[in-house]
């Protein structure tokens, strides 16, 4: 398996769209209807025929099929010992900033939410559900007893622990993105942070 390493802002907006794309597919069909007192031959002066025959095309049906980016779905040989859910909890409130500042071990942390930064070291922390994608091969651990994959790259570290490998859901994973500021190890940070989330979130 293989995983994108992506900035917070290109993250958040790479799943909105294709979350936005994937509720607009609609499949169009059928065959158009004449209006009412038309007629499918021209009559001539005469009352005739006319050797010319309007004829109107079928309509073929189409059907809008969305992307993902390169989304890829979860690839079998995953190990989910425990199963978690991935829906029906608020992602944001999983991690709290005095956990964001411990597993970093930094002075001061800032607000709730899913972008946090510390300071003293100074550092921004992402975290989310995420979709698998296949772009760049990741370290295979594990967290919990779940697959988990661990990226790092031009300084930030990113781990995803697998919550499920269920093939048909979007967001299989939950993603922890520590971007340093100061002198520390991300992966640390990070792996410390997808194990208290992975403690936190409910099994499924």
């Amino acid at each position: 398996m293989r995983l994108r390493r992506v900035s917070a802002f290109t993250t958040v907006l790479s799943l909105a769209l294709t979350l936005g794309l994937t509720a607009c597919a609609t499949k169009v069909g059928g065959n158009p209807v004449a209006a009412a007192g038309a007629s499918s031959a021209e009559e001539t002066t005469s009352g005739k025929p006319s050797a010319s025959r309007a004829t109107t095309p079928r309509a073929s049906a189409s059907k809008a099929t969305p992307t993902t980016s390169g989304a890829a779905k979860p690839s079998s040989d995953i190990k989910i010992t425990t199963p978690k859910k991935t829906a029906g909890y608020e992602v944001c409130d999983v991690l709290t900033p005095a956990e964001v500042v411990a597993a970093v071990g930094a002075a001061k942390g800032s607000e709730k939410g899913c972008v946090q930064s510390t300071e003293e070291p100074f550092s921004v922390v992402l975290f989310l559900l995420s979709p698998a994608e296949q772009e760049q091969e990741p370290r295979v651990i594990e967290v919990g007893g779940n697959t988990a994959y661990e990226l790092k790259q031009e300084g930030e570290c990113t781990v995803t622990v697998m919550l499920t490998d269920d093939p048909d859901e979007f967001t299989p994973g939950f993603m922890v993105t520590v971007t340093p500021l100061g002198d520390f190890d991300p992966c640390e940070a990070a792996l410390k942070l997808a194990t208290t989330a992975f403690g936190k979130i409910p099994n499924a």
